[in-house]
């Protein structure tokens, strides 16, 4: 009797075992689904960025073509220094030194950045022309969005103000960032503001990047700066999305919560975010600077004359249909642009065949001439348009090239593509 009173009693605790094991694998089961479906819904901007809101806000407000796509305006404060001593308060309304429009299509998940030069002239009410960057100073972010708006006529939906003390925290806690450094560059080393980096492939910590995000003393000035804060942008991304970097993500994404002084963004959104941009392959990512020349113009409130940027609206206008809306030029764009082709090689046989092409893909070509000498090896391209994404599109009709970008626009033309002896017109 009692050997068959523990059997049953063995029957019971492995149905009720069975029971437990299976209550347990349908509550896995249940939060695994609940976990995934979380991740689909976060993962797409969506749910939690594209909203009705911002859609109807868009379509009120901006280029109607924004109307699907999400537009973020990112800026970062100056260093200022009092009595030689920077002043660390992310708080403290000052003048924005970085202005970066990001725009993001959740469907095709195409990214486009435009970065604006803080010396560019703009009208700020009660104030006058003066640099755009003084915008955050007399008026807050919400000023600085509202010229970008209606300087550019491109909706802002989520802005974010980022204290560049933290970012040096972030490089930090990423385990520093590899970098490469095109010069040497110093500035007052020693100094509060001191900048002395060395040219070459370097791992920096924080304060070094920082550092190189700040130099301004490059040939073509803060264009140059410009150029080497969207390298760093890029740079980050790819470190980020190293599957060995995950883990850091956590710590990261406290460190941006801390580093946004002002913003319209929610964590949630922020997740969404980051959950979304790891889908974006890192080579479809335009870049653009807004273009113009540099001028001198008695400043409306310092009372005396100040260098500035003067953007060029022609061109502006082609790099934002083809850089934020990742769009076809349209006819006229194409036509408007004006490209010279040289003869780098003792013929103008291959310029005339390239110049052909072009005027066939709908450019304009404004003349065709000789190189300064004829033993060019490679095509070059020159393309003074602010524009990374058009100079690669250009470079597919050349074949083999050297290319090269500025925002600096004072020629009369727009693109110079010299042709060299490895040019071949069915490139």
């Amino acid at each position: 009797m009692v050997s068959h009173s523990r059997s049953e009693t063995t029957k019971k605790t492995r149905r009720t075992s069975r029971k437990v094991f299976a209550w347990v694998m349908g509550i896995l089961v249940a939060l695994a689904a609940g976990g995934y479906a979380a991740y689909r819904y976060y993962a797409n901007p969506k749910n939690l960025l594209l909203t009705p809101k911002v859609i109807h806000y868009n379509q009120a407000n901006g280029n109607p073509a924004f109307d699907h796509r999400i537009t973020f305006l990112l800026m970062g404060n100056s260093l200022a220094t009092v009595n030689n001593h920077v002043i660390h308060n992310g708080k403290v309304r000052d003048r924005s030194d970085t202005i970066i429009l990001v725009s993001f299509d959740p469907k095709t998940k195409q990214i486009g950045v435009m970065s604006i030069p803080r010396d560019t002239r703009v009208a700020l009410p009660g104030i006058g022309k003066t640099k755009i960057a003084e915008a955050t100073y007399f008026g807050g972010v919400q000023e600085m969005v509202h010229i970008v708006q209606n300087t550019f006529h491109i909706p802002v939906d989520y802005y974010a103000y980022v204290s560049m003390f933290q970012f040096e925290k972030i490089i930090n806690d990423m385990g520093g960032l590899t970098v490469n450094v095109p010069q040497n560059e110093v500035y007052q080393p020693g100094g509060a503001l001191g900048i002395n980096l060395k040219k070459g492939i370097h791992h920096l910590n924080g304060q070094q990047v920082l550092e190189f995000a700040r130099f301004r003393q490059t040939s073509t000035g803060d264009i140059g700066r410009i150029q080497q804060q969207q390298q760093l942008l890029h740079d980050m991304a790819q470190q980020l999305l190293q599957p060995q970097d995950i883990v850091h993500w956590p710590t990261i994404a406290g460190d941006v919560i801390h580093a946004l002084s002002y913003t319209n963004l929610s964590v949630n959104q922020l997740v969404s975010l980051g959950l979304a941009a790891r889908h974006v392959p890192l080579n479809t990512v335009r870049y653009a600077t807004v273009p113009g020349y540099g001028s001198t113009h008695m400043d409306p409130y310092m009372h005396q004359q100040l260098s500035y940027w003067t953007y060029d609206p022609h061109l502006t206008t082609v790099l934002i249909q083809d850089v934020l809306l990742s769009s076809p030029l349209t006819k006229t764009q194409k036509k408007s642009l004006k490209i010279f082709v040289a003869s780098g090689t003792g013929t103008l046989a291959p310029a005339q065949s390239l110049a052909h092409k072009l005027m066939a893909q709908g450019y304009t070509v404004v003349g065709i001439g000789w190189a300064n000498h004829h033993n060019h090896h490679r095509s070059v391209i020159l393309n003074t348009t602010g524009d990374k994404w058009l100079g690669s599109r250009l470079a597919s009709l050349t074949g083999s090239s050297v290319s090269s970008y500025t925002a600096y626009h004072t020629t009369p033309w727009d693109v110079k593509i010299t042709v060299g002896s490895d040019y071949s017109s069915k490139s």
